[in-house]
């Protein structure tokens, strides 16, 4: 008997996913799975880059002390909406896959992002699964998703607008990747990722 599977994805990891098939080797294929498994990264570099995130959006939000140009911080505040609520859990069903994350800032009809980064790149979140955001958001009257990104000597805006954006791309291969997850199914510890649905789980 067919056995079918519920699957529970969010941005970071569906984010992962879309670097690995841009290069599908061992080593990406490898980080997949250590993000699939939820194993601890370790890379000094890249842990140094969360933690610069991580400032950058508790001193924005929460004015909790920072090494950041406070001048920097205060533009990055001033770009918010006048009331907003913070780390709001986002969620929405697609077939059998649910979506789901915690956006950073909700308020008059904009999702928004706050993001450091060494470099910026004007339209690197074009392509960005935190963008299914404002797709879950349409019918609550949100129509814009807002990245608020900071390379510590600048503020810079993206907007992406939910009359002009596409996100069929996004949704096709968020299912693709239910199906790279069957294909390793023997390779996946974390069960909450996939998980046989209710139905089936007294199936012989």
């Amino acid at each position: 008997m067919t056995v079918h599977y519920q699957f529970q994805f969010y941005p970071t990891l569906l984010n992962e996913y879309h670097r690995y098939l841009k290069t599908p080797d061992d080593e990406a294929k490898q980080k997949l799975l250590n993000r699939i498994n939820r194993i601890p990264e370790t890379d000094p570099v890249i842990l140094s880059k969360f933690k610069k995130g991580i400032s950058f959006e508790e001193a924005v939000l929460k004015d909790k002390v920072s090494e950041i140009n406070p001048d920097l911080i205060l533009e990055a505040r001033e770009l918010l909406p006048h009331k907003y609520k913070t780390q709001q859990l986002v969620s929405f069903s697609h077939k059998n896959i649910r979506f789901y994350g915690y956006a950073d800032v909700l308020g008059q009809g904009k999702v928004i992002d706050l993001k450091s980064t060494a470099k910026h790149r004007a339209g690197r979140h074009d392509y960005n699964f935190q963008n299914l955001y404002l797709y879950a958001l349409q019918d609550f009257g949100f129509t814009e998703m807002e990245y608020i990104i900071c390379d510590f000597e600048q503020v810079y805006v993206e907007k992406y607008n939910l009359d002009n954006y596409d996100f069929k791309p996004l949704l096709l291969e968020m299912e693709a990747f239910t199906e790279f997850l069957m294909e390793n199914k023997s390779l996946i510890k974390d069960k909450k990722i996939m998980q046989k649905r209710p139905e089936d789980l007294f199936s012989f």
